[in-house]
């Protein structure tokens, strides 16, 4: 029942209530009419734009959300939200970037998984998440404790996924930083590793015997995809190493890097 002296805080109550036992019609209403008394009532947008998203009603939705992004204190808000329903719109550019801005604020792999899946569903929007070539959206970001955040979160198993956040390790870091020399040395080595993975059938042998695996359990262990790799990853890890090189402190630093990227010609021989 509804009361003729209601006020905005009722209207919001009431939908609440509708809402939890499943009523959308009647909780839409009386959101809506929590928002007519007042407009600023923030809680009211969030639980209208929740309900409308699990509904599947995204397009209005996707105008309460951004309108609540764009509120002070909520510039980095709402990121997972924008992106489903611009995906659910198709609107993948702008999906694309709400996931990446997730992935950079919260450290997200959940983010990254949706980056990956719809990048191999959709190749021409790689351009769109690549961090080296959005280098004015990634200067945003760049961070110390950030960057080390994601070598923390950097799946061991998951090989592709852990390159790209060693990427994000390196690329985050100040360019003062000391932790500049493990990060390029980390993403060389993780590089390394995924080539021998794939290509290499003697270290794959070894690697199996070594933890008692069988090639579809040494397969399903790392989970990595083939495709996205040959010959270059090895340049690259060359190239990794000798930036590496540039922020060692001792001779057997250098030393190490240079036997390293000796093993890494004799790989490609």
């Amino acid at each position: 029942m509804i009361a003729k002296e209601w006020n905005a805080q009722d209207y919001l109550n009431k939908a609440k209530e509708y809402a939890a036992q499943n009523k959308i019609d009647e909780a839409l209403y009386c959101y809506n009419e929590a928002i007519s008394l007042n407009p600023k009532l923030t809680q009211a947008y969030q639980a209208r734009a929740e309900l409308l998203l699990k509904d599947g009603v995204y397009k209005t939705a996707l105008e309460d959300y951004d309108y609540l992004a764009s509120l002070p204190g909520n510039e980095d808000k709402f990121y997972k939200e924008r992106a489903i329903c611009n995906e659910k719109l198709g609107n993948l550019e702008r999906c694309l970037e709400m996931y990446t801005k997730l992935l950079l604020m919260e450290i997200s792999p959940e983010a990254y998984y949706n980056i990956y899946r719809i990048v191999q569903e959709h190749p021409e929007f790689r351009m769109h998440v690549d961090l080296n070539e959005l280098s004015d959206f990634r200067d945003n970001y760049i961070d110390e404790q950030r960057a080390l955040k994601f070598k923390e979160a950097a799946s061991e198993n998951d090989l592709d996924q852990k390159s790209a956040f060693l990427d994000l390790y390196v690329t985050l870091l100040p360019k003062d930083s000391k932790y500049l020399y493990d990060a390029y040395l980390c993403k060389a080595q993780a590089e390394i590793f995924r080539y021998r993975l794939c290509f290499d059938k003697n270290f794959r042998e070894e690697l199996k015997q070594k933890e008692n695996l069988t090639e579809s359990e040494l397969n399903k262990k790392y989970r990595y995809n083939s495709k996205n790799l040959s010959e270059l990853n090895l340049i690259y890890a060359i190239q990794k190493f000798n930036e590496a090189t540039r922020y060692a402190t001792s001779l057997d630093e250098v030393n190490f890097l240079d036997n390293e990227v000796k093993k890494i010609i004799s790989l490609a021989d």
